[in-house]
């Protein structure tokens, strides 16, 4: 029987544990409006530059959170992304900042149809996508061949994949770090282990790229502004929740400092 930390199914622990919604909106602050992403729109930026997107193209945004990077790519390339998230939280939140795009940042109400759904459940037709796109929403699946597997076969011939996910270093790990994975219901792979199995599933042109440096970065500019955000959070969710938010990024980076997270980068495509 899966262990769901005492919720009857993995959307239930999501949405009380790790994505409530003063949790996910206190989240916004620190990355930017609309994201819940590391880096936010800097990180989206630098690694959506080089996609070949246009108006006529379709993308998947697995685990699209609060709707950032589907705006953002429907606003910077005209094409329609069907943005899917198992937190019922975020995607609430997303739709008010959908209806806020549309009525301020020029977005058509045709161009992001936001859908709570579960990626290793949800079908779509074969080759359906020139994009699928995933920002540090894999790890929480254990079969990542099977999900790789069914993305690859919803992209076009020649279609793209650009993913980030946290990532581990080698095992044996330390105890507190075994015991941080756990509690969050993660599962990861080392950087290498996570473009093999991109491999094994047939996608070609795979880049397994460690881009922990670009992670950390981000990680202590966000530590910054959690700082500089200090009256404002302590104002809406109080010290006890601000403490634990400031914490969290000091845990985040010391992690990374001993080698015990890693932040992939991964790209590739489907044969011709």
């Amino acid at each position: 029987m899966t262990d769901y930390h005492g919720y009857a199914t993995f959307q239930e622990f999501l949405d009380n544990v790790q994505y409530s919604r003063i949790g996910i909106l206190s989240y916004e602050k620190i990355f930017g409006h609309t994201y819940v992403s590391t880096g936010g729109e800097d990180t989206t930026n630098d690694l959506c530059s080089a996609l070949s997107l246009g108006p006529d193209s379709s993308v998947l945004d697995i685990g699209c959170g609060i709707g950032g990077s589907a705006f953002y790519l429907a606003r910077k390339y005209g094409c329609r992304v069907e943005a899917i998230d198992l937190s019922k939280n975020m995607l609430d939140i997303g739709m008010e900042r959908l209806k806020e795009q549309v009525e301020k940042a020029g977005l058509r109400e045709d161009q992001v149809r936001l859908v709570l759904a579960d990626c290793t459940t949800v079908d779509y037709p074969e080759a359906s996508f020139d994009l699928v796109y995933s920002r540090d929403t894999i790890l929480h699946i254990a079969d990542k061949a099977t999900l790789y597997q069914r993305c690859l076969r919803w992209l076009k011939p020649g279609g793209q994949l650009l993913v980030t996910d946290y990532c581990c270093g080698e095992k044996p790990w330390p105890d507190d770090y075994a015991a941080y994975v756990k509690q969050r219901g993660y599962h990861l792979l080392t950087v290498p282990e996570y473009g093999a199995v991109l491999s094994s599933v047939g996608f070609t042109d795979v880049e397994a790229i460690d881009f922990t440096d670009r992670f950390r970065r981000a990680l202590v500019d966000e530590q910054s502004r959690v700082v500089g955000l200090r009256e404002q959070f302590l104002k809406d969710v109080g010290e006890q929740m601000y403490q634990y938010i400031l914490d969290g990024w000091g845990a985040k980076i010391g992690r990374v400092d001993r080698g015990c997270q890693r932040w992939g980068l991964f790209k590739a495509r489907k044969p011709l």
